[in-house]
């Protein structure tokens, strides 16, 4: 019992418990600061994005309202269109504050419309199509509304945010609309139908360029058919009829997030520091040299020190650029003082400890595909690695030793640094 008590105790004599600390402590305000997007260096990274590019849209379907002819405009009834055909292409454009690479999007919107008068008697009617100026940030020079294919007006000014025509329909007849028009946003892009009228033949085609992945936002009904060829996907939604409107859309594709990344590098920090800690604590017992407190605790302080670095490097580098800086930094920080406080001998186990415990993890994040297959990699060379070191005469040895602390008399540092065994 004194035995496995001494062996769960030895990582105190190297400080682990505050050591560990250092990183946590570090992880935390890391990880909060970049799980948070909106306040990420003290800057609201969303609503600038938003300001400058365009918000999410939610472009609501055109409704029309009808009352017999001669009839006063008080009492509007909807009159259901007969067909809407929608075509939405988009043109991913991200948008980049600090760490976060925003979905924004350039789309160009096309709406075919028609609506008949199934009445006995002449009617008149109002088709509204809202615009949403400032959310989509619509150009105006490619705004386009015709009926019945000719030139229609106009007017979005005095701050109009919708576009309106009246007119009289006759018994039997039918009129057609066209709305097209080129805008930005950001996210996402929802179509939301009058929930006031019956859907009759709606068919919505949505073409998406330059993303790998899409996702449905809440409530929205998914497409009835869609597939996907390198970065580009094609979604349709076609329905006969439907009893009353229902959105329909899509989260357009998004980037890898390089703030989520540097998060979850940042949360799994603390296991492969273990591990570093670990090795280091065999290396020590090997040359027969146990660190100080404050060699403990800038040695933690450097490795935690990657996360800090890569967290406000890639705020303004490439990411890929900003991680190299930092494993260079970070890593020859440990190797530089490390090759000061143990023997030169220990310099090729310092720079595997470190490529096994630093690069390795922060790879596997970034490879998310793959990163099943080299943790189990990994694993595999740290056994065969075990396997190789415990056949040499010198470090099994050494296993013994440590295997039979408690008979032994405690290692106690010399103020040069060299380790004696205290006589009696």
């Amino acid at each position: 019992m004194r035995r496995v008590l001494a062996l769960l105790l030895l990582p105190t004599r190297y400080h682990l418990l505050g050591s560990l600390a250092i990183v946590l402590l570090v992880g935390s305000v890391i990880s909060g600061q970049m799980l948070d997007r909106t306040s990420f260096a003290n800057s609201e990274l969303h609503r600038d994005v938003m300001d400058r590019w365009g918000a999410p849209i939610v472009q609501p379907s055109p409704s029309v309202r009808y009352v017999p002819s001669g009839a006063v405009f008080n009492t509007l009834s909807p009159l259901p269109l007969q067909s809407q055909e929608v075509v939405v292409d988009a043109t991913m454009n991200y948008r980049k504050r600090g760490l976060v690479y925003f979905s924004g999007f350039d789309f160009t919107f096309r709406g075919d419309y028609t609506a008949k008068n199934e009445q006995a008697r002449d009617i008149d009617i109002a088709f509204v199509f809202p615009i949403q100026l400032e959310t989509n940030k619509v150009l105006l020079s490619n705004l386009l509304f015709t009926v019945n294919g000719q030139p229609a007006k106009v007017d979005l000014e005095n701050g109009s945010d919708k576009l309106v025509w009246t007119g009289r329909l006759s018994a039997g007849a039918q009129v057609a609309f066209r709305v097209a028009f080129h805008g930005r946003g950001l996210d996402s892009l929802t179509y939301s139908l009058d929930p006031a009228a019956p859907v009759r033949n709606l068919h919505l085609s949505m073409h998406i360029r330059g993303g790998e992945n899409f996702d449905y936002p809440d409530g929205v009904v998914p497409a009835n058919a869609s597939r996907s060829h390198g970065d580009e996907v094609w979604l349709d939604w076609r329905y006969d009829s439907l009893q009353s409107g229902i959105p329909v859309g899509v989260i357009l594709p998004s980037e890898k997030s390089f703030d989520q990344l540097i998060a979850t590098m940042v949360r799994r920090g603390w296991a492969p520091f273990l591990l570093f800690f670990a090795g280091l604590c065999a290396l020590c017992l090997y040359v027969d040299r146990p660190l100080r407190m404050y060699e403990s605790y800038l040695l933690s302080s450097s490795y935690a020190l990657f996360f800090v670095l890569l967290a406000y490097l890639a705020a303004f580098l490439n990411f890929y650029v900003a991680w190299l800086l930092s494993l260079a930094t970070a890593g020859g920080l440990a190797l530089g003082y490390l090759r000061f406080v143990l023997p030169a001998v220990a310099t090729r186990y310092v720079v595997g400890l470190l490529a096994s415990s630093l690069v390795v993890p922060t790879a596997a994040v970034v490879l998310q595909g793959y990163t099943g297959l080299i943790y189990t990699l990994e694993i595999v060379a740290l056994i065969a690695t075990g396997m190789v070191l415990t056949t040499r005469p010198h470090v099994r040895a050494l296993i013994d030793r440590v295997l039979a602390l408690p008979e032994a008399a405690p290692v106690a540092p010399t103020l040069e640094g060299e380790a004696h065994v205290p006589t009696a």
